[in-house]
């Protein structure tokens, strides 16, 4: 087995010309792939996305004002 591998790394070493299209569409694969990679291994899987800074949206955790709910129901 180390063998073959041996001998397939020794076969890459031939030159082979690619176009920059090519390259840049490969190199842009590789990129989006390592990122999805990272999205699916990473810990973290609940990503909030807002500082919750009090821009009409409530934290989950709170109840909405008094204020807010009585002029909802006029």
């Amino acid at each position: 087995m180390c063998a073959k591998l041996q001998k397939y790394w020794k076969s890459l070493d031939r030159n082979l010309i690619v176009n920059q299209r090519e390259l840049l569409l490969g190199l842009t694969v590789c990129a989006l792939a390592g990122v999805l990679t990272g999205i699916l291994v990473s810990p973290r899987k609940h990503m909030t996305i807002g500082s919750y800074n009090g821009n009409g949206t409530f934290l989950p955790m709170e109840e909405e004002p008094e204020d807010a709910a009585e002029a909802e129901g006029e």
